[in-house]
């Protein structure tokens, strides 16, 4: 079995392999991210021993390079033109930092000291924005099928990401919106594709790769695979939802073949037609349901188990109530009594 000790600031693992004792720097002061590794260790060991080839292998690459390849599989799984872009420019950032360097050679310290860098240099929230797209971008180093290129993430070490000074409230659309902006719509196509994401508060992403092998009209329930958290999420189909699944075309393999820039232009479109104008896009319309259903009185929690949040704290941004909202709150209150 491994052990993990700690020489300075770094983690090593400390383990058998071919009747030999060795040990084997972590590369990083983060304990959580030690143990990932060393259960890695563990489990190409176990492999090797039973003749097995090891579990991944690492392929080593430049930092330029790999940005090329992450960007490209962006835009291969219809990532939006503007997340790709700012994925490049953090990406871009952290490679003037470091100088092209190997990819595997940025650990936890290297990670933290870029973090402190562009908390001199940008504000938190600016700095949050640029961290969260490298740590998403090093997840895929690790997590991606076939080959990896990274054995752990630096990037998702424990207060990495800085809180902003101010968490804005999303924006949505209000009931009377709402009403609006669908009356504003004259196409049925473009129609059922809006209120798909609407009744199921979906992600753009998580509604244009959805096939109809995931939809189950017996059990009336859809699955959505593979989300921004990385897990499947599989959600009940009421009534008026059902409605829109049988009037969509079911000879192809997805139930939406829609460009996502272009529905998102098209969301544009509709809003100024309604004459809705605040500073929408297509996301509000999650924001809406979120909205919708915090309105109705439904427990966060069971909000973010339909919504797919990591936790339930994301779910919390949702409570916010409408100024009109509180009148009969304000009526409450007396003197008197």
């Amino acid at each position: 079995m491994a052990t993990l000790d700690k020489r300075g600031s770094i983690w090593y693992v400390n383990y058998m392999e071919g009747g030999r004792f060795r040990r084997k720097s972590t590369g990083t002061s983060s304990k959580q991210l030690a143990q990932e590794i060393m259960k890695k260790i563990e489990e190409n060991a176990l492999r090797v021993r039973q003749g097995l080839e090891p579990i991944a292998k690492i392929q080593q690459t430049l930092l330029s390079e790999f940005i090329a390849m992450y960007l490209i599989d962006r835009k291969k799984v219809g990532k939006a033109t503007e997340t790709i872009r700012t994925d490049e420019y953090a990406l871009k950032r952290l490679l003037a930092f470091t100088g092209d360097c190997s990819l595997n050679s940025i650990g936890s310290g290297v990670a933290l000291r870029y973090r402190n860098y562009k908390l001199e240099t940008v504000m938190p929230a600016s700095a949050s924005i640029e961290l969260r797209s490298i740590r998403a971008a090093f997840n895929w180093a690790v997590e991606k099928p076939g080959v990896k290129y990274l054995y752990f993430n630096p990037f998702r070490q424990k207060g990495m990401i800085p809180s902003s000074e101010e968490r804005k409230i999303p924006l949505f659309l209000s009931p009377d919106e709402k009403t609006r902006f669908f009356e504003a719509i004259d196409n049925d196509n473009h129609l059922r594709v809006f209120k798909f994401l609407l009744l199921t508060g979906c992600r753009r992403g998580e509604a244009l790769n959805l096939t109809w092998a995931n939809v189950d009209f017996e059990q009336m329930q859809l699955t959505f695979r593979r989300t921004k958290t990385k897990k499947d999420r599989t959600i009940p189909i009421n009534l008026e939802l059902m409605q829109v699944l049988l009037q969509l075309d079911r000879s192809r393999e997805k139930l939406f073949n829609y460009d996502p820039d272009w529905i998102s232009r098209l969301f544009k479109r509709y809003l100024n037609r309604a004459g809705i104008e605040k500073d929408l896009h297509l996301h509000c319309l999650r924001h809406t349901a979120a909205s919708d259903l915090v309105r109705q009185g439904v427990h966060l929690t069971k909000i973010s188990k339909f919504l797919g949040h990591s936790s339930v704290k994301v779910t919390e941004i949702y409570t916010h109530v409408l100024p009109e909202e509180l009148r009969e709150v304000a009526d409450v209150l007396s003197c008197i009594g």
